[in-house]
């Protein structure tokens, strides 16, 4: 096969778009080829927007910048620059080929004759079944039916009534990992005019995303230049957005490890979490008056126990962990660069409080419930007053025994 050529936005039959290579979108906007995610040596395909006013950005991926829009194989990371995407001459998918290794399948459609790829000018990378000529015969697959933890302008979240298929976003599991994570984002199957985000598929953690009057009531944007709309028929329920040209920053809805929405949403963006996972799942008895947990930089003298499917779980997933075991007082991620990875300790381990550092923990403590003030002056009021008779009745007796003196 030979290498895929620079400057372009296709990839035909006999190519490779090596590690290293990159397809460019037509006007220059979007860009896909190999990267690896701050923190990390594993390589993964993906899409990403590209700034070129940006100093800093001189033309290939730069992570701090250009963080993924999608990403292809974000299950399956590539250990090394091996990796090179590649139109199967069988079968016309497209696929990853690795040094020694099986594949990884990107597509599993079924062509006719030749297909070749495109990235469009939306940052959607399309599959088409080809002509003998050359030109493009009808569209076979694309990616914006596959998003991950961005909606671009052109994509859809709600569900396909005919085939069942849904568009929904999915957080990472980490900012240095692309892995699914705990959150999705997609519409709501009881209340189809809506948003709702999920937590492990079935826990509900926000519910404000209501489509009223032609605009969600969480975003105020449409008049900024961001048109959004909701399409309901006996074929699809959806909803998606339109941005005008005249808007000069990337404009992006994205899903965050912890459940955020970010760029078009920033209600919640000054917390550590924008809700508490713990709030909505079954509340255990011994929680009955819990509070909340409150984070403190420090550490636990001692051990706590540690989950064998540590890797894969979330702060949220610790969190409740934690919730759900009535002696854990504490929950700490074990992972700190990514996250991940949950530890917790239970009542009588030792907690030391330490100022910010580089080598800090950031330590989530079960925060004690607290009385209201209302309650506070009841109690004492009904204390004071179940105090007063007998005090009354020792002062008699004192006195009747000083007379008798």
């Amino acid at each position: 096969m030979r290498p895929c050529c620079p400057q372009t936005d296709k990839l035909l039959p006999g190519q490779l778009l090596k590690d290293g290579d990159e397809l460019v979108s037509a006007f220059g906007n979007f860009r896909m080829g190999f990267f690896s995610p701050d923190g990390s040596e594993n390589r993964y395909l993906g899409v990403w927007y590209y700034r070129p006013t940006d100093p800093s950005v001189l033309g290939g991926y730069n992570s701090k910048r250009n963080k993924p829009v999608w990403v292809a194989n974000r299950n399956n990371p590539i250990l090394d620059k091996s990796g090179s995407l590649a139109i199967d001459s069988n079968d016309g998918n497209l696929k990853i080929l690795l040094n020694g290794g099986n594949p990884i399948v990107i597509t599993s459609v079924k062509a006719e004759g030749n297909t070749s790829a495109t990235l469009l000018k939306t940052g959607n990378l399309v599959l088409y079944e080809m002509n003998s000529d050359g030109s493009e015969r009808r569209e076979l697959w694309q990616s914006f039916d596959y998003p991950t933890d961005t909606l671009l302008p052109g994509m859809k979240l709600g569900i396909n009534l005919q085939t069942g298929h849904e568009w929904f976003l999915q957080s990472w599991i980490s900012d240095i990992s692309p892995a699914q994570g705990s959150y999705t984002l997609g519409i709501d199957p009881n209340v189809s005019n809506q948003l709702i985000i999920r937590w492990r598929g079935d826990i509900i953690y926000w519910t404000k995303g209501i489509w009223l009057n032609g605009e969600f009531d969480f975003l105020g944007l449409v008049s900024d230049g961001y048109n959004f709309s909701y399409a309901s028929n006996e074929h699809e329920k959806y909803f998606n957005y339109s941005a005008s040209e005249t808007i000069t920053s990337f404009p992006e809805l994205r899903l965050t490890a912890d459940g955020l929405r970010g760029a078009l949403s920033v209600p919640c963006l000054h917390e550590i979490q924008c809700v508490s996972v713990s709030v909505n799942v079954k509340r255990p008895r011994c929680r009955k008056d819990f509070s909340k947990f409150e984070y403190k930089y420090g550490f636990m003298n001692g051990d706590g126990f540690k989950f064998k499917e540590s890797d894969n779980m979330t702060l949220s997933d610790c969190e409740v962990k934690c919730f759900q075991n009535c002696s854990c007082v504490a929950y700490a991620s074990i992972n700190a660069s990514n996250d991940t990875g949950c530890e917790i300790w239970s009542s009588g381990t030792k907690f030391t409080e330490t100022s910010f550092t580089d080598d800090h923990r950031i330590i989530f403590m079960a925060r004690e419930p607290k009385v209201e003030k209302k309650q506070m002056s009841l109690a004492i009021a009904v204390g004071t007053a179940l105090l007063i008779p007998p005090l009354c009745y020792l002062c008699y007796l004192i006195c009747r025994k000083l007379k008798a003196k």
